[in-house]
């Protein structure tokens, strides 16, 4: 089990909210069966981003909530510390005496049908319980489970108190008294998904216990039955969405786009290949930088792209969603809608209609720039600040990928196209358009124009701010300036090239 040598232990951590998801039970069931020495903490706080919910999770609460338990182990550990010479020695040994009063009012657990032995639970703040737990966990012979009851926020009551703003909330800028708060993509997702499902009773809402981050409380408040929570288990809420369209309802399915991933094989298999109307909302798409290169929406586009007859959907504004998601509930076939956690940028106020795009500036033919989602602002910005030379350049909003025939076609009369995106270049929407491209230039028997991607580079960026991390791979304003007045002057592309994430160190 251990490649560099020594006598180690493997510890592995999981939370409660993770057990809803199948590899955790793919790993148990695995462990038990081939008794290897792991020990696995179970860090039971009742909550992830939100409760957790699953069969398994009321078990544990049960367990947690039994009074008969409570009172016994209670009893106990006073009842300990109070014998002279040896109270400290024997509270230290109070959770062998807990693991014999809980099977005494409690069955047989999950874990141990598993060949997994479970020791628990124990207070996740009391350090020489634990310390005491751990180190006869590490001689057991075998898969061992140390069940610790901690709270999210311990010590701070506002924390303790406001469970939902406290961990997952960001501290909005203080306003002016004549400024009005930013619409962010998610709100105006959420009332939009409202007001529609007010209208059509058979749109549903589905969410991997994030139902407050992507937007879908007022959703659950107002439509408790036609809301569902699978837990964060994605692959099972995209089969489970499948499921419901083939029944006739409308699921939308509300998930960051970085985690998207992990339901791919359900979305390709179980809703593209059937050709099932499963609206996808992918929120925190693009750079997100505050939570590290794990939680980056680079991959989206691409993903879908791969899997035939998806449209997606990709707003620029807060007026684009509202009409991007009536169209996607309109459309027969598996879609998505994607857009970032950073401020909308307001353009001109205006928004498109359905599969079309947007011509938002006529240039002279020297260039056409198509931009997608929150890159259309950033262009737009671009050109604001070029001066006359903003003349020569054509603005498209692509809106939609697989793009609009009309727009490729228009873009044809140019000498020049750039398209940009926030997600990966390779395979991601520009590389689908400027094969739309030579493809209507061929039946069309036209020059091909010359041609250049701007969008992410095939790299694991790393934590900082997204700002930062847009200037560092020439998406910000000033990067989408300098690629376009280099693309119009023909000033040769230089391929951008980031170091390697660090690897770990083994010790």
């Amino acid at each position: 089990m251990v490649g560099h040598g020594g006598d180690r232990r493997i510890v592995a951590v999981v939370g409660d909210g993770s057990l809803t998801g199948g590899m955790t039970f793919e790993a148990l069931n695995n462990l038990g069966h081939h008794n290897q020495r792991v020990v696995i903490i179970l860090n039971d706080n009742g909550r992830s981003y939100a409760p957790t919910v699953s069969k398994l999770s009321e078990s544990l609460t049960q367990l947690r909530l039994n009074q008969t338990y409570v009172t016994t182990t209670n009893r106990l550990r006073e009842t300990l510390r109070k014998i002279p010479g040896l109270g400290r020695l024997a509270y230290l040994g109070l959770h062998g005496v807990t693991s014999v009063v809980r099977e005494m009012v409690t069955p047989h657990t999950f874990f141990e049908n598993l060949g997994v032995r479970y020791v628990g639970p124990i207070d996740g703040h009391d350090i020489p319980a634990i310390e005491s737990a751990l180190t006869n966990a590490a001689e057991w012979d075998g898969p061992i489970v140390v069940h610790l009851l901690t709270e999210k926020g311990r010590g701070y009551a506002p924390a303790i108190s406001d469970t939902q703003k406290l961990h997952d909330y960001k501290i909005p800028p203080k306003l002016d008294d004549d400024e009005v708060p930013v619409v962010s993509f998610t709100e105006s997702f959420s009332r939009a998904l409202v007001s529609e499902a007010s209208n059509d009773s058979r749109i549903v809402a589905l969410t991997a216990a994030m139902a407050g981050p992507t937007g879908l409380m007022q959703f659950q408040q107002q439509f408790p039955a036609r809301f569902f929570d699978v837990g964060i288990a994605e692959q099972h809420e995209m089969t489970t969405a499948a499921g419901m369209a083939m029944g006739g309802l409308k699921p939308v399915v509300c998930v960051y786009s970085t985690f998207f991933s992990r339901a791919f094989d359900q979305a390709n298999l179980d809703v593209g290949l059937l050709g099932l109307p499963v609206v996808m909302v992918f929120d925190r798409a693009g750079i997100t930088g505050d939570d590290g290169p794990s939680h980056h929406g680079i991959l989206d586009m691409a993903l879908c792209l791969a899997i035939p007859g998806v449209t997606i959907f990709a707003p620029s504004s807060i007026e684009e969603v509202p009409v991007m998601l009536a169209s996607a509930l309109a459309l027969d076939t598996p879609t998505a809608i994607r857009f970032p956690k950073t401020t909308p940028r307001h353009i001109d106020g205006q928004a498109g209609t359905g599969l079309n795009s947007r011509k938002i500036k006529q240039g002279d033919g020297s260039l056409c720039v198509i931009a997608v989602g929150k890159m259309v602002g950033h262009a737009f910005e671009a050109l604001e600040e070029m001066g006359m030379d903003a003349s020569r350049v054509t603005l498209f909003d692509a809106r939609v990928i697989p793009p609009d025939p009309a727009m490729i076609t228009e873009a044809l009369t140019h000498k020049r196209v750039l398209t940009i995106e926030d997600g990966v270049q390779h395979g991601g929407a520009g590389a689908l358009i400027l094969a739309r491209l030579r493809t209507q230039a061929q039946a069309m028997g036209v020059p091909v124009p010359t041609s250049r991607i701007l969008g992410v580079p095939r790299a694991f960026l790393q934590h900082n701010t997204p700002d930062a991390l847009l200037a560092e791979i020439g998406l910000d304003i000033a990067g989408v300036r300098q690629a376009i007045q280099d693309f119009l002057n023909d000033v040769p592309a230089i391929e951008l090239e980031l170091p390697l994430a660090p690897r770990p160190t083994f010790l």
